[in-house]
């Protein structure tokens, strides 16, 4: 049977449980408000039962030998964990995006009388003006100027789109090594936690911290987190127990261009994301691969095409948002704002050169001499190549020529005779029928001051929807975050009840403890 101490015994064990139970209560209060804690909760247990020798076939129940304290864990629920990553990758990217496009937005400066629109207006109601006095020097000295600010306007525009798509690559370039970094800390951590697991620890202050990072990385970047558990030497764990010594291990992946998983971590072996800008124009202008690092992790050097997060976001921006060659369906923005410019220098150059220009007037013929106009808008092409490249946003320039001499700008309209059998083509120096038809492409349907209006609403509808699908997954997030809170967040009111509960065991335990001293002095002393 027990000896005279096993009521002693019972009471330390109690008193034992009862201290453990305060001191995880008081953990959790004084980590209420630390961002990431984990509520932890102490499982009490009984200790192993005294089993008493049975007694010439008499049955003797055992007894109990009091409680224990058999685990500190976490209270966590994964599947609010995957959702939490998920929400917040996608909170990344459209918070983003929206930020991008809305920069990009801004450079337009429409609608105002500073925009571009403004500016094309102004530059074919100058030829409305010169229709009306073609011989004026002034007005043509108007449409001169105008022109070449029309077309500085566009190369600014272009310019400013392409440090925002600067900005956002660089921005990139941070975030692909905050990813790196991360995942080196979690390899680290993975490696921290199975010593300390392995050696029958609970870190939980190690698992919030692991658990933390994979929360800050899946902003960055979308990934996929796998957990297993195992006992040391790699034979799985029973599902469903905290068995002592278990061993829990998050793996890390992410999708290729083609949809395929790559394991990015693994244990403690992990890649990294290498971000490389692309010199071939109208590439993609970065692209994203998996390497190896510290050792091999998956399959590497593979593509990666992220289409969440705040990288995401970046490449989407970058790659396709300001991709000029990007013609969709949907077409691209940069794509969209290129065709604009394109179609207005193709019809004011088509027009202008189906007009005539009195050759004399600009020193290239006699005074009855009249020639088609030269194309009003050109590349600029410094370096002198053969062919001139095509007129882009990027090098738009008004012809040097005109320029030059605001007489080549072809604001007659040809006229065509017959005298004596043969047909004489010239222009008048009093008609502005071409000037007036090269005012008119502003009303064309579908010309350039249509596509350049689709362009900026097409813009503003970009913005408004990631500014729209942000509010619903920041409104989303929010509700996973308060769910966890309610499974993992520490309740003040629950953690007094628990403090006060195991105060009562503490007291309880003592006072079992002073009867059972008292009882063993009482047989002390009658000895």
């Amino acid at each position: 049977m027990p000896g005279s101490f096993f009521g002693l015994d019972i009471a330390n064990t109690a008193l034992s449980a009862a201290q453990v139970l305060m001191d995880v209560a008081g953990q959790n209060i004084a980590n209420d408000a630390t961002p990431g804690y984990s509520r932890q909760v102490a499982d009490p247990a009984t200790t192993t039962a005294y089993a008493q020798p049975d007694m010439g076939g008499t049955y003797t129940p055992q007894l109990g030998t009091g409680v224990e304290i058999s685990n500190v864990h976490r209270v966590r629920a994964s599947y609010l964990d995957g959702l939490f990553r998920t929400t917040q990758s996608a909170v990344g990217l459209y918070t983003t995006s929206q930020s991008y496009l809305t920069a990009a937005q801004s450079v337009l400066n429409e609608p105002g009388q500073n925009g571009l629109s403004a500016a094309m207006n102004r530059f074919f109601s100058d030829f409305q003006t010169l229709s009306q006095n073609p011989q004026s020097s002034a007005a043509r000295t108007v449409v001169q100027q105008d022109g070449e600010a029309l077309t500085a306007q566009i190369q600014q525009i272009y310019q400013g789109l392409q440090n925002v798509g600067q900005q956002a690559q660089t921005q990139a370039t941070q975030d692909v090594a905050t990813v790196n970094s991360d995942l080196q800390q979690l390899a680290n951590l993975n490696g921290t936690i199975a010593s300390a697991q392995a050696l029958g620890q609970q870190p939980n202050n190690l698992l919030d911290q692991r658990d933390n990072v994979l929360n800050s990385l899946s902003k960055l970047i979308p990934i996929t987190v796998t957990q297993t558990v195992t006992l040391p030497g790699g034979a799985p764990a029973p599902q469903g127990t905290l068995t002592p010594n278990a061993i829990t291990q998050v793996s890390v992946s992410i999708q290729d261009a083609s949809g395929n998983p790559i394991t990015l971590l693994s244990g403690q072996s992990y890649g990294i994301l290498t971000l490389t800008p692309s010199a071939t124009a109208g590439a993609p202008q970065f692209s994203l691969t998996a390497t190896a690092a510290g050792a091999a992790a998956g399959t590497l050097g593979t593509t990666i095409a992220p289409t969440q997060g705040t990288i995401g976001a970046a490449y989407q921006f970058v790659n396709t948002d300001l991709n000029p060659t990007a013609a969709g369906p949907p077409p691209s923005l940069m794509y969209q704002f290129t065709q604009a410019i394109s179609n207005l220098a193709s019809a004011v150059n088509t027009q202008q050169q189906a007009g005539y220009q009195d050759a004399a007037s600009t020193g290239t013929g006699t005074t009855t001499t009249w020639s088609p106009g030269p194309a009003f808008f050109t590349a600029q092409n410094p370096s002198g190549t053969t062919p001139a490249p095509a007129i882009s946003p990027a090098n738009i320039e008004v012809n040097p020529l005109i320029q030059s001499n605001g007489n080549y700008i072809a604001a007659s309209a040809a006229e065509t005779t017959t005298s004596g059998g043969t047909t004489t083509t010239t222009g008048s120096a009093g008609d502005g029928a071409n000037a007036t038809a090269i005012a008119n492409i502003a009303q064309q349907t579908g010309g350039p001051l249509s596509q350049y209006a689709s362009f900026v609403s097409n813009m503003g509808s970009q913005v408004d929807l990631a500014q729209n699908l942000g509010n619903t997954a920041q409104s989303l997030l929010s509700q996973v975050t308060s769910q966890q809170s309610s499974v993992s967040g520490v309740s003040i009111n629950q953690e007094m009840s628990n403090l006060v509960q195991a105060q009562a065991m503490y007291t309880a335990a003592a006072k079992v403890a002073q009867i059972m001293d008292s009882s063993l002095q009482s047989l002390i002393s009658a000895v």
